[in-house]
Parts: structure tokens; C-alpha cells; sequence
């Protein structure tokens, strides 16, 4: 069966810096989390944090789609709204690309991709602190050979 932690882990390590780059004069990507850490103790970082998923039974296997939440903590709000717009503007192409190329993220057989399908811009709380940042919406599309017995 799926692990979610292991596709979690997984596309979590697709938002390193050495995975999807950095825009120029910016922060590289100094911590990326596939599971929520207590806090978020660096920025630019990424949390992947699962929300929802379909099962599709099918005639010996399903498909199941996960809702999956890139968050992108980009820094503490400090009030410089045209910066901040900039730096997520800036940042936006290097988080939408980081599954390219690995849409399967290197779990072989049962993920068949990992794709984004949307994104936005929000004010992101996390452990009493706001933060800048991008919330970035994939969808992780996993199929499994499955007996089902009555």
C-alpha cells in the first residue's frame, strides 16, 4: 500500500535548494520539512502538508489523488509589502518547477506524478508567528494493484 509519509518525505526533498535553484540575490532554500517540524526555525523554507484525497476504485486497482500543500514560508512579515510581493514573484517559477523532471519523485511504480494545479499568495501563521509567503496546490496521483475480497 502508499506510504503518504514516504510520498510526503519525497516531494519535500524535490523543494531543495540544490533541487529547484534560486532566484538571483535571494536566499537559497535553507530548510524543506515532509512532515510539520514545532516550528519553522529558518526562511525561505518549505512544509508539505497533505490535505484531502480521492479513491477511485478501478478493476483490480485504485487510484488514489492526494491533495498535497507546498507551504512556502518565504520570511516573518515585516510590514514591506512591495519586497515581499517582489521576493514571492521572484520565487514563484522555482516552486512550481520542482517536481519537473521528477513527477514520479523517485518512488517508481506506484506514483505516477506529482503535478501543481494551482497557487497563492497568503500570510502564513505558524506557532504564533506570521510569515510571507506561497501556498503551492499539487495533486500526487498514485495507482495500486490491489485484491479486494468480499
Amino acid at each position: 500500500m502508499f506510504n503518504l509519509e514516504t510520498i510526503c518525505d519525497a516531494l519535500a526533498a524535490r523543494y531543495t535548494g540544490t533541487a529547484i535553484g534560486t532566484p538571483s540575490n535571494a536566499l537559497a532554500m535553507r530548510a524543506t520539512y515532509g512532515q510539520m517540524p514545532n516550528s519553522v526555525p529558518v526562511t525561505p523554507s518549505v512544509v508539505i502538508m497533505p490535505k484531502t484525497g480521492e479513491v477511485v476504485y478501478g478493476s483490480g486497482s485504485w487510484d488514489v489523488t492526494h491533495q498535497i500543500d507546498a507551504l512556502f514560508y518565504h520570511s516573518k512579515r515585516q510590514g514591506d509589502v512591495p519586497r515581499s510581493e517582489t521576493e514571492r514573484q521572484r520565487w514563484l517559477p522555482y516552486l512550481l518547477s520542482a517536481t519537473h523532471g521528477q513527477m514520479a519523485l523517485g518512488l517508481g511504480g506506484t506514483v505516477k506524478s506529482a503535478m501543481p494545479t494551482g497557487y497563492e499568495f497568503v500570510v502564513l501563521p505558524y506557532g504564533g508567528d506570521e510569515y510571507d509567503g506561497i501556498v503551492v496546490h499539487l495533486d500526487v496521483i498514485v495507482r495500486e494493484t490491489v485484491t479486494l475480497t468480499p
